[in-house]
């Protein structure tokens, strides 16, 4: 069997966080969690997940501020990042794209959905 899949999950909600790791763990996937992008890009730095989700409302820097950063760095600036957000606004998606996320999906989508999309870049 071959190893599982890494995934660092980052989002500030307590709640969303634990239910998404549990669904995650329970479709196959190793996770790793982050309340803060700075602590995120610890993780990513130290884990090397094959994906990561991200919030994008978080404390003390954007999931935008994390994009910008992430894909300036040379060890892990690879990583598919996955938007799962609270925000739909047209203009929100295209920035999280123009930034390098590979896919944007909003909050409350069916927990399929979230691991289709998942499976299509991990």
């Amino acid at each position: 069997m071959p190893p599982s899949k890494k995934i660092l999950v980052i989002d500030d909600e307590p709640d969303i966080l634990r239910l998404m790791i549990e669904r995650l763990e329970a479709a196959g996937y190793e996770c790793f969690q982050a309340i803060e992008p700075v602590d995120g890009l610890k993780k990513a730095l130290e884990h090397r997940p094959d994906l990561i989700v991200l919030d994008l409302m978080l404390p003390k820097m954007s999931g935008f501020g994390f994009l910008r950063l992430i894909r300036i760095n040379p060890i892990i600036g690879h990583i598919p990042v996955l938007v799962l957000s609270g925000l739909y606004d047209k203009d929100v998606v295209n920035e999280a794209l123009d930034l390098g996320a590979k896919a944007y999906l909003t909050k409350g989508c069916e927990p399929e959905e979230l691991i289709a999309t998942i499976r299509d870049y991990a």
